[in-house]
């Protein structure tokens, strides 16, 4: 996703019209924004919708060093073996430990491998789009920049259109009895 659409976003939500979202501008609003995604970001994906990989992984000696991963793990969600059962499995010392050797699947949350940045792109969980996370930013950047009430009514509409994306279950709707 590209991070200038969602600032741009950002800066629609929080009425800011005089700041151009652009690589080199050194307004301080802006820098604040950049900011505020950062924190909104990580806080998406550690908190409410993290980022998934799977890689197959060799254990020897019971362990496996998770610098061979192509990504930084953050937390493991299931190691499975060659028939799919689901194996135990802990993290200690930059290894991943099991009792038994041999090739796995490794699903895990990961952190991304870089910062977003005016001009670049970013991953986001694909549930949650650009109008939303761009909620989340200027919720932040309110937050930062102590206009409390606008920040409080950002972020209850963020957490709002999260828990409708995220949640598994559909709404109930339930008729009202009638009795003849």
């Amino acid at each position: 996703m590209n991070v200038n659409d969602i600032l741009n976003k950002a800066l629609k939500l929080l009425g800011i019209e005089d700041v151009t979202v652009a690589a080199g501008n050194s307004d301080p609003r802006l820098a604040k924004l950049v900011n505020a995604l950062g924190v909104s970001y990580m806080q998406l994906i550690t908190e409410y919708a993290p980022l998934e990989k799977e890689e197959a992984v060799t254990v020897t000696n019971g362990e496996c060093a998770l610098s061979a991963l192509t990504a930084t793990l953050f937390d493991v969600v299931r190691l499975r073996d060659a028939s799919g059962k689901d194996v135990k499995c802990h993290i200690r010392g930059g290894k991943l430990l099991t009792e038994k050797d041999g090739g796995y699947l490794l699903t895990y949350d990961y952190l991304p491998s870089s910062y977003p940045a005016v001009g670049g792109t970013m991953v986001l969980p694909e549930r949650i789009t650009a109008d939303l996370f761009a909620r989340g930013v200027a919720a932040e950047y309110a937050l930062e920049s102590l206009l409390y009430e606008e920040a409080v009514t950002h972020e209850r509409k963020y957490k709002e259109g999260l828990l409708n994306v995220l949640s598994c279950h559909k709404r109930l709707h339930v008729e009202a009895a009638r009795w003849i």
